[in-house]
């Protein structure tokens, strides 16, 4: 992540091409690339939105629908502030925002992940 005195600067894919981050199809070593690159995005994210651990945990990497919603949040922000983009993108990203910060509270309160506490979310595998 590059850093402009002190306000963070995301670090997209090259040039905004976003594309679908599909976790469970990843090795290893991409899946931690895409983690590490969504990390630098989130860091940014809750700066610049002045997010607390309400919406973003500082464990939110330890859980899978917190990641799912931030990755499907980064790939919706790339494609909105693609130089290609229409000018009322970054609008309606905007609006997907405030629908994801909604499904984040809501995930996070679930998990009861408390500001330098982490709960690990018991995994249920539904029946078949």
């Amino acid at each position: 992540m590059t850093t402009t005195g002190s306000s963070p600067d995301p670090k997209p894919r090259a040039i905004y091409s976003a594309q679908t981050i599909r976790w469970p199809y990843l090795d290893e070593e991409k899946s931690a690339e895409q983690l590490a690159e969504l990390t630098d995005w989130v860091w940014w994210l809750t700066w610049r939105f002045n997010l607390d651990h309400r919406t973003v945990p500082d464990c939110w990497n330890q859980h899978g629908a917190v990641i799912e919603e931030l990755s499907a949040l980064y790939t919706a922000w790339q494609t909105a502030y693609a130089q290609t983009a229409d000018g009322d993108s970054p609008l309606a990203w905007m609006n997907q925002f405030t629908n994801a910060r909604h499904r984040l509270n809501d995930c996070v309160a679930r998990a009861g992940c408390r500001a330098g506490e982490h709960r690990p979310v018991k995994s249920r595998v539904p029946k078949r």
